[in-house]
C-alpha cells in the first residue's frame, strides 16, 4: 500500500503538480511523507521518507540523496511535532499547517543543500524567495492530502499504535 502511494504521488507531482505550480517548486511527496509522519510517528515518518526521497532523487538529475536526507528529517519531525499536536486536538486545519510549514522548511533545507553542492538550478536567493509561496501552495494541498491520508491510515491497518504516557512508574499503554 505505501509503495503505491509513493508511485502514486511521484507520478502525480510529475505530470499535474510540478506543471502546474511551475515557477514554486512545490513537492506533493514531501507532503505525503509529513502527513503520514504526523499520524503514524515518526519511525514510519523516517522511512518512508527516506525511501520516498531517494526514489525521487535516482529520478532526478541532482545528487542522488539530498532529497532522501530531507524527506527523512521532515518525516521523523513530523512525527515528533504531530504526536504533540494531535494529543492537543489538532483537526485537518491545523495538521495541514503544520504539514506546510515542515514541508517548506524541508525545500529550503533542501535547496540550500543543493546550492552548496553546485547543482546548476539552486541558489540560496531562490531558497529564501520560494519560502512562502511553498507554504502557502502546500497548505492548500495539505487540506486535501490530510483526509486522504488519515483515511487510509485508518482503514488499512498499517499504523502502529502511538504510545500514550501513563502515570509515573506505569508501562506505556497504547490506544
Amino acid at each position: 500500500m505505501a509503495f503505491a502511494s509513493v508511485i502514486t504521488v511521484l507520478l502525480l507531482q510529475a505530470t499535474l503538480v510540478g506543471p502546474l505550480t511551475f515557477p514554486v517548486p512545490v513537492s506533493l511527496p514531501a507532503l505525503l511523507v509529513i502527513v503520514v509522519g504526523i499520524y503514524a510517528g515518526p519511525g514510519v515518518g523516517l522511512g518512508l521518507g527516506f525511501a520516498t526521497g531517494l526514489l525521487a532523487d535516482l529520478g532526478s538529475e541532482h545528487p542522488a540523496g539530498v532529497l532522501a536526507l530531507c524527506w527523512m528529517a521532515a518525516g521523523g519531525a513530523a512525527g515528533v511535532v504531530g504526536g504533540l499536536a494531535l494529543e492537543r486536538g489538532c483537526r485537518t486545519r491545523g495538521v495541514a499547517g503544520m504539514a506546510a510549514a515542515l514541508g517548506a522548511a524541508s525545500s529550503w533545507l533542501g535547496a540550500m543543500m543543493l546550492a552548496i553542492l553546485g547543482s546548476h538550478a539552486a541558489s540560496v536567493w531562490l531558497a529564501f524567495r520560494n519560502l512562502v509561496p511553498i507554504g502557502l501552495v502546500e497548505a492548500l494541498l495539505g487540506l486535501v492530502v490530510v483526509p486522504i491520508v488519515r483515511a487510509m491510515l485508518r482503514s488499512q491497518g498499517i499504523r502502529s499504535p502511538r504510545p500514550v504516557a501513563g502515570v509515573i512508574g506505569r508501562p506505556y499503554a497504547t490506544r
